[in-house]
């Protein structure tokens, strides 16, 4: 079956992967967040363990076998062992060929390597749920029921996992609701606590299925069959538990916390020596998984960063920083915002499809698409027009910049359109007092509309001014 599972694993679990943005965080959201790892192996080695665990039944030979030295109970942990042995060395021989293909392509962050743990025990405990239904039920037919068995499972785990974000569904190994945050592995290392209750519940399940294959009375003695129901009952213990764990989650900026599991140390940002550039004269500094946009992201904020250079509130650098998101206020997340003494441009990229393939979006994102939602997110965030569209004047002033910057009063409707976390813009051409009043700003000299703007910038940002009072 390994050659039929390869390539189903490179159909379903590498290739989609490949049309992502170049981070561990997004190539492996697919097939490992996703779990299609997970049913590229399960119902494929649930198959096969079915077919071993009904061997002797098969043949004939359930009789003859009874009556040799060592219980049977024995002999089937020893069959399955062999058969999960070689279904999860597979299933890290597939993994650990498609990380190494992953860094050979220079893919930036860490890789999940708890998920992987994870998809490895979820082969285990697909072996020995299809080897104890072929134990129990010796027939031909206990390999394809086992089969079809394990697909329902992963389809009804998928729905599950896309629909619900809380509570023992989480615990499921195709929700995807978990540790995959825009900047894991990246900024903050991979919270280990989901993965832990995930491996909790898939050993469990496990244990309880090869605990069962001990309790009928041909597996052994009194005592054996009464360690197989110990074994069992330890299984969905440690099932349930993992089921309980997870009610208790929530989740953070990092990922999710489940509070008997979690570790504060987890909780340490990754360090880094940050990859530099300059635009319009001030550094602008990223996280080195993403050195490779660094000159796009440069290119992209250099005419906006020349419009208000020198002006009291112009960013004195720009640095990336960890994706947040709002607790209270409403409107999307601020990709970028500005502030600090002296004032800083801080720069959330992950919440941004960068330049090329992105995986989530229509279509590769061209440099010039990335590049005027960088301006507008940047004008919007130095006009202090914050998690809302801004005040109209703030909307002027936003116009006026973007004008300056290359960016015509006609294509900026669409842009902010079209923009990512970008609150959703009034419809309509671009007319209106707005745009008039932003044809204004822009028709004067620089020099004049940086004085107006150096003594203007304070109550801009504050909301306090009329479209009246633009010069």
């Amino acid at each position: 079956m390994l050659p039929l599972i390869a390539a189903l694993f490179w159909f379903d679990s590498y290739r989609p992967s490949t049309g992502t943005a170049q981070l561990y965080v997004l190539r492996t959201f697919w097939n490992m967040g996703q779990g299609h790892t997970i049913v590229d192996f399960g119902p494929f080695v649930a198959a096969v363990a079915a077919w071993m665990g009904s061997r002797d039944g098969r043949r004939g030979l359930a009789d003859l076998v009874t009556a040799t030295a060592r219980p049977r109970w024995a002999a089937h942990l020893a069959t399955w062992a062999a058969t999960a042995i070689w279904a999860v060395a597979a299933y890290l021989v597939f993994v650990g060929a498609m990380f190494a293909v992953y860094a050979h392509q220079g893919v930036g962050g860490t890789p999940p390597w708890w998920w992987v743990v994870v998809g490895a025990t979820a082969v285990a405990a697909f072996c020995a749920v299809g080897f104890a239904i072929g134990a129990y039920w010796p027939s031909r037919f206990a390999a394809p029921v086992a089969a079809f068995g394990g697909f329902l499972a992963m389809v009804l785990s998928s729905q599950t996992g896309f629909r619900d974000t809380s509570g023992w569904a989480l615990i499921l190994p195709t929700n995807s609701n978990g540790n995959f945050q825009a900047d894991s592995g990246i900024f903050y290392p991979w919270l280990p606590d989901l993965p832990i209750a995930r491996i909790l519940f898939l050993a469990g399940i496990a244990v309880a299925a090869l605990g069962l294959t001990g309790l009928p009375g041909r597996a052994g003695g009194r005592w054996l069959r009464r360690a197989a129901a110990v074994v069992t009952l330890a299984g969905v213990a440690s099932a349930g538990t993992a089921a309980g764990l997870t009610s208790g989650a929530r989740l953070s900026a990092n990922g999710l916390i489940i509070p008997a599991l979690h570790d504060a140390a987890n909780d340490a940002p990754i360090t880094y020596a940050p990859a530099c550039g300059r635009a319009a004269g001030i550094p602008v500094c990223l996280n080195p998984a993403y050195r490779r946009w660094l000159p796009d992201v440069t290119a992209a904020l250099a005419p906006v960063l020349a419009e208000v250079a020198g002006l009291p509130g112009a960013p004195a650098r720009a640095t990336q920083v960890a994706a947040a998101y709002p607790t209270g206020a409403g409107g999307p997340p601020q990709a970028i915002t500005v502030g600090g003494h002296p004032p800083v441009l801080r720069m959330s990229l992950g919440l941004l499809n960068m330049p090329g393939s992105c995986g989530s979006c229509d279509g590769p994102v061209a440099t010039e698409q990335f590049a005027g939602q960088m301006r507008l997110l940047f004008a919007h965030a130095f006009v202090g027009a914050g998690n809302g569209s801004g005040s109209p004047v703030q909307q002027a002033v936003q116009a006026a910049l973007l004008q300056a910057a290359g960016i015509p009063f006609a294509a900026q409707p669409k842009l902010m359109a079209t923009a990512e976390n970008f609150p959703e813009p009034a419809p309509g051409p671009a007319t209106g007092p707005v745009y008039a009043a932003a044809g204004r700003l822009a028709g004067l000299p620089a020099a004049a509309r940086d004085a107006w703007l150096a003594a203007h910038l304070a109550a801009l940002r504050a909301g306090r001014l009329t479209l009246g009072e633009l010069p």
